[in-house]
Parts: C-alpha cells; sequence; structure tokens
C-alpha cells in the first residue's frame, strides 16, 4: 500500500478472491487509502508489529457504566481495527469513513470517544502494556483526532 496504484491493485485482489464484493470494490477510494499510509503512522503500520480486527471479549465491573450496576460483572466484547504494538506501549487507530468536515469532526470524535477508550483498557489489559495513544482516522478528511 505504498501508492494509489498498489492500493487499487490489493482492491482488485481482494475482490477477486471474494474477500470484498465488486461493488464495495469500486466504491472504494484508493487515493485515501494511499494518502493514509503516507502519513508517520501509516508508514509505521507497515514495517511494525501489526495487529488488524483484533477480537476480544473482557469482563469489566458494570460500575465503569453506570452506578446502579456496581458490582455486577459486564461483559464488553469489539473489534479493534488496528493497533501497533511496540516495546513502549499500544497505538490504537479506529477508522471511521463517517462524512466530516472540519467543523464537525470534533462533534464525531466525542461520538465516538468511549468506544475507543474501551479499546484502550482492554488492549491495555490483554497486552499487559500501557496504551500510548488513541487516534480515530476520518478517511473523508485525511485527519487524525487523539482521543
Amino acid at each position: 500500500c505504498t501508492d494509489e496504484f498498489a492500493v487499487s491493485e490489493e482492491i482488485r485482489r481482494l475482490a477477486d478472491q471474494r474477500f470484498i464484493s465488486i461493488e464495495q470494490a469500486q466504491i472504494v477510494d484508493s487515493n485515501k487509502i494511499a494518502a493514509f499510509f503516507t502519513t508517520s503512522l501509516g508508514q509505521k503500520l507497515r514495517t511494525g508489529e501489526v495487529i488488524r480486527e483484533f477480537k476480544f471479549s473482557i469482563m469489566n465491573d458494570g460500575v465503569t457504566y453506570d452506578p446502579m450496576l456496581s458490582g455486577e460483572q459486564v461483559l464488553l466484547q469489539g473489534v479493534v481495527d488496528c493497533a501497533l504494538i511496540e516495546d513502549d506501549g499500544i497505538t490504537i487507530v479506529d477508522f471511521k469513513t463517517d462524512y466530516v468536515t472540519e467543523e464537525t469532526v470534533a462533534q464525531h470524535a466525542e461520538y465516538y470517544r468511549p468506544q475507543v477508550e474501551i479499546y484502550a483498557d482492554a488492549l491495555g489489559r490483554i497486552f499487559q502494556k500501557p496504551v500510548k495513544s488513541s487516534l480515530l482516522y476520518f478517511f473523508h478528511i485525511g485527519q487524525f483526532v487523539k482521543i
């Protein structure tokens, strides 16, 4: 995924092998994906220890979500889009395809904050490492938002 052509070829491969439909392949904006991989984090993801679509299940005290659930165990399940695992900690990236503008991106980021905070708690516990950064990446405007 080093340039738009390489991304287009990967999309074609995914469609040919039926990982995605032809219709899905036709609406992917390979330029936006290639732009992500030109960022410093995108470059790190190409060479570092990366987990993708990481499914997890953890138990948490319910008080975290509602005072009325104090002492109750709550099962949380989720799928983390992407995380970079490094010696000094974890960087979480959650990809978003929402239509956002410079004016609305902060509002959208706040909407996703609880989700990303749960991901950070889960990965920190599972990998026994600190989460050094949790990020949303909004493809529509090509922008990271730190949570």
